[in-house]
């Protein structure tokens, strides 16, 4: 039996001049709480793909998280495609809750419960490319056929885009928050045009 080959790793230069940003704006602190959350996330996904047999051929690693490439071969089925997705977010979901625990003895604890709370969630709104919406795309194609799921849950990536673009506009504009806070928001917008969803979808677009 031939060995498998080793995960090709790609980093778009836009995610080291992010992390540049951050390293200058946010405390280290806050960063560290952050690039954990978003690597326990990851991990979470490429977990349960091994688990259920998948082979990732690729990670691209941009801005707003890490795509991976399934070779074609053993093929998921819509169930099993669904908790891959769901990995991500419910680690971060139950570390949250073990960290805020952790808060009583640890002062950091409730930083880090934070990020992973706010990460795990935001990646759990129904917003193609995030986890949310690639779950509802996944049952709605079960439900329906891709199609279907290609026009509903594209409709509705739109809607709640826009919606959180004025949120957090409105939120910078009354509150002078940072500027960050519009950067949840685009990221889906940047990511749906240039980059695939963690899971692709059973037909060629």
């Amino acid at each position: 039996m031939s060995r498998s080959e080793p995960v090709k790793i790609h980093v778009s230069p836009w995610t080291t001049l992010l992390l540049a940003v951050f390293i200058w704006a946010a405390s280290p602190e806050l960063l560290a709480a952050l690039l954990l959350a978003a690597l326990l996330h990851e991990l979470g996904h490429y977990a349960m793909l091994k688990h259920q047999g998948a082979q990732v051929e690729a990670i691209r690693i941009s801005p707003f998280g890490a795509q991976m490439r399934l070779r074609p071969y053993p093929q998921l089925s819509y169930g099993q495609e669904m908790l891959a997705v769901l990995a991500g977010p419910g680690v971060n979901l139950i570390l949250a809750f073990v960290l805020a625990a952790a808060g009583k003895w640890w002062n950091l604890g409730y930083l880090f419960s934070g990020a992973q709370l706010v990460l795990g969630l935001f990646n759990l709104l129904p917003i193609l490319p995030l986890d949310g919406g690639a779950f509802l795309w996944l049952l709605v194609a079960w439900c329906t056929e891709p199609f279907t799921a290609d026009r509903l849950v594209g409709a509705i990536s739109r809607c709640m885009t826009v919606f959180l673009l004025l949120v957090g506009a409105a939120v910078i504009y009354l509150e002078q928050g940072s500027p960050f806070l519009l950067l949840g928001a685009l990221g889906p917008v940047w990511s749906g045009m240039s980059e695939k969803k963690l899971v692709k979808p059973r037909i060629s677009r």
